[in-house]
C-alpha cells in the first residue's frame, strides 16, 4: 500500500474521532504519545543515571531526591492514564453515532437495486465492520506509535551517545522491521476482504435460527442439513482462507522478531561484553546500563512497527467506509425540493432488474392526479409492486420517465419526495417499539399524538381494547424484549401499518395488498374508511379481491409487466377481457362465503 494512501486513510479514521468529539482525540493522541515518551526518561535515562551515580560516588540524598520527582512523575502518569479510560469509555457512543449515523443517513438515499448485489453487501459489512471499536483504536495506536518513534529516537540518542556502533544494530532492524510489517499487513487486510462474503453466509444462517419470522419454516420443513451445510462450507473456506494469510503472517513475524532478538538481543549483548573486556571503557556503567537500554530501544521500535502494521491494515477498512459513504456525494443542491404532489405520470416506463435479462415493466404510461383513486389489478408476478416502487423512487427506471408535477424524478429530492406518500407494502413489517411508536414511526409528545393514534388505529379496525394491550398503547408490540409484550396476528399487524397511513396524513396514499390476511368484511371496511378519509389525496391501491377494485375511479389491469386493459369496472366489465373473467371467477367462489351484512353493507355503498 502507497504511503500516501495509508496517510489518507489514518487522516479519515482520525477525523471521525475528531468530528464525534474533538477532545477525546486530543486527549487520546496526547496521552499514549507522552506515556511511551515517558518511559525513556524512566526506563533508560534513570537506569543510566543510578549507574554513573553508584559509579562516581554521588551523595545519595541527590539521588534520592531524583528517584522521588521521577517516581512522582510515574504516579501522575498513570493518573492521567487511567482518567483518559474513563473519559474515553464515556466518550465512544459519541464516536459509534458519528459513524453509524452517517451510514443510516446514507441508507435512506440508496435505490432498492442497490440491495439486489452481493458486492454492495459485502462493501456494506466491510463500511460498517468493527469500524466504530476501530476508530477509537487508530487513535490510540496512532498516539502510542508516535510516542514509538520519538521514544525510539531519544533512547537510540543516549545509546549512540555511549558508543555509535549501536546505530548498525538499529539500521538494520528499522530495515527488516519495516519490510516484513509492510508484508505482514497487507497479509491482515487481504484476509479480511476475502472471508467477507463466507463470513456474511455464516452469519445469515446464524440469523435464520435465532429471528422469530423464520421459525416456523425451521421447524416444519428439514431445512437444519441445508443450513448447516451452507454454513459449514463457508466456515470451511473462511479457515482455508485465513490458513492461506495466516502461514504468510506468523513467516513474516517470524522473520522481524528473529531480527530482534538476533540483532539487539545476542549480538548486541555480546559487543557490550567484549567491549568491556577488551576495549577501552572509561565509563562501564554506561555500558552497562546500555544493555538495558538496548532491550527498551528494541522494544520501542518493536512495537512502532507493530502499531504501524495496525494503523496501515485498521485505517485502510475506513477507506471502505470512506468509497461507501462517498455515495451521497449525489448534487443534493441540484435537486429540487418537493411539498405537495398534485401529478405523477409515467411515459413509457420499462424497467429490468440488476442482472436480469427481461424487463419486469414494460412501457408502462399513465398519469396520477390528486385527488383520483386509481386501482392495480392483476395476477401474481405481473408487476404490481415493482411498478409501485417505481412510482415511489425506490428503483431507477431503465427506460422512459415519471414526471413528478411535470419534473423528472431524478431531479426531486427524494427524501421530500417520500414524505408526500403514506404507504403500506404487502411484506409490511412491525417493530419491537411501543404500539404508538409504532403507528407514528416516532416518540410520541403529548396527548394530541395518543389519541392521533387512537383514531388511527380504529379507522384501521385495530381493536384498541384488546386484552393483549396490557399498557394500552404504549404495550410493546413483541416479547423479544418484553415479557408483557403484544405479540399481533398477521392482521393485526396489517392493521397496524394501515393506521400509520391514517395517522400519517399524506397528501398519495399507496396500499400494496395491505388486507391479504384480512377477511373479506374487514377488507371492505378498511377500503370504505380509507376512502373516506382519504378525500382530496390521491389513492392508488393493489388488491387480489376484485370487488375493492370497484371503489376505484380508474382500474389498471397488468399482464406480464405490461397495462393491458384500463377503465372504470362496468368499463372493463364490457371489454369482456381479463378483468371480467378475473371478477366472475371470484364473484363465483365468493358467492356462498361472503356475509350478508358485508353484501347489504356494499349494495348501500354502491347504490
Amino acid at each position: 500500500m502507497k504511503k500516501d494512501s495509508t496517510i489518507k486513510n489514518l487522516m479519515y479514521a482520525l477525523k471521525q474521532v475528531w468530528l464525534a468529539d474533538k477532545l477525546l482525540l486530543i486527549f487520546t493522541l496526547f496521552k499514549n504519545s507522552v506515556e511511551q515518551i515517558f518511559y525513556v526518561f524512566f526506563f533508560v535515562y534513570l537506569t543510566k543515571y543510578i549507574f554513573n551515580c553508584i559509579e562516581q560516588n554521588i551523595p545519595y540524598t541527590q539521588l534520592f531526591r531524583f528517584l522521588v520527582i521521577a517516581c512522582s512523575l510515574h504516579i501522575v502518569v498513570h493518573f492521567i492514564c487511567g482518567w483518559y479510560e474513563a473519559y474515553r469509555k464515556v466518550k465512544t457512543p459519541a464516536v459509534y453515532r458519528q459513524i453509524f449515523h452517517r451510514v443510516m443517513d446514507l441508507s435512506d438515499d440508496l435505490e432498492l437495486s442497490d440491495y439486489e448485489s452481493p458486492e454492495f453487501y459485502d462493501k456494506y459489512a466491510r463500511a460498517l465492520d468493527h469500524c466504530v471499536d476501530d476508530a477509537i483504536d487508530i487513535a490510540i495506536k496512532t498516539g502510542v506509535y508516535i510516542g514509538n518513534v520519538v521514544s525510539t529516537v531519544m533512547s537510540l540518542i543516549i545509546v549512540l551517545s555511549v558508543d555509535p556502533a549501536f546505530l548498525f544494530f538499529m539500521i538494520v532492524l528499522i530495515f527488516f522491521s519495516f519490510y516484513f510489517g509492510k508484508k505482514n499487513a497487507k497479509a491482515h487486510f487481504d484476509r479480511e476482504k476475502d472471508i467477507t462474503r463466507n463470513k456474511r453466509i455464516a452469519d445469515y444462517v446464524k440469523r435464520v435460527y435465532y429471528e422469530k419470522k423464520y421459525a416456523a419454516e425451521v421447524r416444519l420443513f428439514d431445512i437444519n442439513s441445508l443450513m448447516l451445510k451452507r454454513q459449514e462450507a463457508a466456515v470451511s473456506e473462511m479457515e482455508k482462507v485465513s490458513l492461506k494469510y495466516r502461514m504468510k503472517s506468523a513467516f513474516y513475524s517470524f522473520l522481524m522478531n528473529g531480527s530482534y532478538s538476533i540483532l539487539a538481543g545476542v549480538v548486541a549483548f555480546f559487543y557490550v561484553v567484549l567491549k568491556v573486556r577488551y576495549g577501552h571503557v572509561s565509563d562501564m556503567s554506561s555500558y552497562i546500563a546500555m544493555i538495558t537500554a538496548m532491550a527498551f530501544c528494541t522494544d520501542q521500535l518493536k512495537a512502532s512497527v507493530e502499531n504501524r502494521i495496525f494503523i496501515s491494515s485498521e485505517s485502510r477498512k475506513f477507506k471502505n467506509l470512506q468509497d461507501f459513504l462517498e455515495q451521497e456525494s449525489k448534487e443534493d443542491a441540484a435537486l429540487e425540493p418537493v411539498h405537495e404532489i398534485s401529478s405523477i405520470e409515467l411515459k413509457d416506463v420499462t424497467f429490468t432488474y440488476p442482472g436480469a435479462s427481461t424487463p419486469t415493466i414494460r412501457n408502462v404510461s399513465f398519469q396520477w392526479k390528486k385527488g383520483e383513486k386509481l386501482a392495480i389489478v392483476g395476477y401474481n408476478g405481473a408487476g404490481k409492486t415493482t411498478l409501485i416502487k417505481l412510482l415511489m423512487g425506490l428503483y431507477p427506471v431503465t427506460e422512459g420517465a415519471i414526471l413528478v408535477n411535470g419534473t423528472d424524478i431524478g431531479r426531486i429530492d427524494p427524501n421530500a419526495y417520500r414524505k408526500c406518500f403514506g404507504t403500506v407494502f404487502q411484506d409490511l413489517q412491525v417493530f419491537a417499539m411501543p404500539l404508538s411508536e409504532n403507528v407514528l414511526m416516532r416518540r410520541q409528545e403529548n396527548e394530541a399524538d395518543y389519541e392521533t393514534v387512537r383514531n388511527a388505529l380504529t379507522n384501521a379496525q385495530f381493536d384498541t381494547n384488546h386484552p393483549g394491550l396490557t399498557h394500552g398503547l404504549d404495550t410493546m408490540i413483541s416479547r423479544e424484549f418484553d415479557e408483557e409484550g403484544f405479540v399481533p396476528s398477521g392482521g393485526q399487524a396489517q392493521k397496524i401499518a394501515i393506521a400509520r397511513v391514517f395517522a400519517q396524513n399524506p397528501d398519495m396514499v399507496i396500499l400494496d395488498e395491505p388486507s391479504s390476511a384480512l377477511d373479506p368484511l374487514a377488507e371492505y371496511n378498511m377500503y370504505n374508511n380509507m376512502m373516506k378519509l382519504s378525500t382530496g389525496k390521491g389513492v392508488i391501491f393493489i388488491s387480489h379481491r376484485l370487488s375493492s377494485a370497484r371503489m376505484a375511479d380508474q382500474i389498471y389491469l397488468m399482464k406480464d409487466g405490461q397495462i393491458v386493459e384500463a377503465g372504470s369496472h362496468e368499463e372493463l366489465m364490457a371489454q369482456k377481457g381479463f378483468y371480467q373473467e378475473m371478477f366472475l371467477l371470484q364473484a363465483e367462489n365468493y358467492q356462498d362465503s361472503i356475509p350478508e351484512e358485508m353484501l347489504k353493507g356494499a349494495a348501500a355503498y354502491y347504490g
